[in-house]
């Protein structure tokens, strides 16, 4: 397997600015909606703690996989275009990662509505722009 690492460190780079940007946004958003602080759930690092920084490179972390990922079944997506390709990948990302995540966290863990509403939130919208994002770089570098 030749992975296309150029289009995976620059679709890590610029996906992960996406993921941390929309979910913020989602975040802000459903905090409107069902009012709650991250920081108070139980189980979160207090934000002076230097290992919190860590929490940011996340997005980072998921992109790069993603797009590893990516490389792997690019060929294997099947669209009428570049966006619904990227949209059909982003899907696949949401329906593996928010869909269990949401099941565990429902179930195991009593956090606020707010809470859920941001991880489905910024799923639906930051995945679906990370595939088209995966589409284009791949087009445009390879």
């Amino acid at each position: 397997m030749n992975l296309k690492w150029k289009n995976i460190i620059i679709s890590a780079i610029v996906c992960g600015v996406v993921l941390l940007v929309v979910t913020f946004a989602a975040d802000f958003i459903a905090t409107l909606i069902a009012p709650y602080s991250i920081m108070d759930l139980g189980g979160m690092r207090s934000m002076d703690d230097p290992v919190m920084a860590l929490y940011f490179l996340y997005p980072f972390v998921l992109a790069l996989m993603a797009g590893i990922v990516f490389d792997i079944v690019k060929d294997s997506i099947k669209g009428e275009s570049p966006c619904h390709r990227g949209i059909v990948f982003g899907t696949i990302l949401f329906l593996l990662l928010v869909i269990p995540e949401f099941w565990l966290l429902y179930t195991s863990m009593d956090y606020p509505t707010g809470f859920y509403i941001s991880a489905v939130l910024s799923g639906i919208i930051a995945y679906p722009l990370m595939g088209i994002i995966y589409v284009k770089i791949w087009e445009k570098f390879s």
